[in-house]
């Protein structure tokens, strides 16, 4: 697959309470056009904040291994 046919616009990274306290958060990596997440965090996280962050992270690495 060619780094230029994906772009962050065909991604997006979704947090929601997973899991009960103390460590709720959790994060799934959706790509445009699928229903199901194509990753999702194997851990949980105390914040939401935390959890967007290391999703954002993922995206990051999924998207370099694409890369050209």
């Amino acid at each position: 697959m060619s780094g230029a046919l994906l772009s962050h616009k065909d991604f997006s990274v979704v947090v929601q309470r997973r899991a009960p306290s103390p460590k709720p958060w959790g994060w799934e990596i959706y790509r445009k056009g699928r229903k199901s997440p194509i990753d999702f965090s194997k851990v949980f996280f105390q914040t939401e904040s935390e959890a967007t962050g290391a999703g954002e992270r993922a995206l990051a690495s999924l998207l370099s291994e694409y890369s050209d």
